[in-house]
């Protein structure tokens, strides 16, 4: 299957997603079954790609630089975008800070990465250290510092990486026997992940106009802060020319949909963030698809 067929079925199954809640998405019984398939994939399907991903490659040498690459993009980006909204509404800046800040790498960046390399080897490193930093920052800026290492336990891909690495290093014969139950869940997470992505995303823009100023911040964030920063750092350090190019795929991904459940628990003007989501991630299947051209 050529990159583009299978980059235009991983639009069809978003624009699937996105048709079914226009259509049935008031049903009550749909929008619950679309909620169960949703913990299935993060609870279940997520932690399963992450072991089998780390059963088979364990712990290398790359991982100590792309754990670099996540911390320093992160800590940077808090404070140059704590600087431009050092006043006003705290919501907004909080807004602002994590949908800038955190990209889709799982449930779009994942796909894409399997369509275009067959492998995510950087990148699962990558995000469980950014799932991590997410939670963090959302507690810190919530200032619940408290609850910080708790939600942090609670992620489901903690459990992945940790078992697979186990597997890896304690037990290596027993991995090929898993191998065939594992390798399906790699493009059922893919597939299934973009169809509620598309699902997820709003209907309305209307908040992207009432705060068109943050609204660019976060575009100029994502899609060339980001990618600067980490293609600067990755002219310093060891990887791949594999990883190398996961990573800088990732740079470009749209804010995370995870973004717009934290400023709905927090009161960060969820609306603005699930709309300004929706418009990035709309952008950047532009950029996706022009991804082949340059490989």
């Amino acid at each position: 299957m050529s990159g583009y067929l299978t980059i235009g079925l991983l639009m069809g199954f978003i624009g699937l997603g996105l048709i079914v809640k226009i259509v049935l998405g008031k049903i009550k019984l749909i929008d619950k079954a679309i909620h169960l398939f949703s913990k299935f994939l993060y609870f279940i399907l997520l932690p399963f790609v992450f072991f089998d991903t780390f059963a088979a490659r364990g712990l290398i040498v790359a991982d100590a630089s792309i754990l670099t690459i996540a911390v320093v993009y992160v800590i940077v980006s808090i404070l140059a975008l704590s600087k431009i909204f050092l006043e006003g509404d705290y919501r907004i800046r909080n807004a602002v800070i994590i949908t800038s800040i955190f990209q889709n790498n799982v449930f779009l960046g994942f796909p894409v990465l399997l369509i275009l390399f067959n492998d995510i080897g950087a990148a699962a490193m990558y995000s469980l250290v950014i799932f991590i930093l997410h939670i963090v920052t959302a507690g810190l800026l919530a200032a619940s510092e408290d609850n910080i290492l708790v939600s942090v336990a609670k992620l489901p891909i903690i459990y992945g990486f940790l078992g697979g690495t186990l597997v890896h290093y304690l037990a290596p014969n027993i991995y090929p026997y898993l191998r065939p139950f594992l390798a399906p869940t790699h493009p059922l997470l893919s597939y299934g992940a973009v169809f509620i992505l598309g699902y997820t995303l709003p209907l309305t823009l209307k908040h992207v106009f009432l705060y068109k100023r943050c609204f660019m911040v976060i575009s100029l964030w994502r899609f060339l802060a980001s990618p600067v920063m980490h293609y600067l750092m990755l002219l310093f350090l060891p990887m791949p020319l594999l990883y190398r190019m996961e990573i800088m795929v990732l740079s470009f991904m749209p804010p995370a949909v995870m973004n717009t459940v934290i400023a709905r628990i927090y009161g960060w003007k969820p609306e603005f963030v699930a709309s300004s989501t929706l418009v990035l991630t709309l952008i950047s299947l532009g950029i996706i698809l022009a991804i082949p051209l340059f490989m």
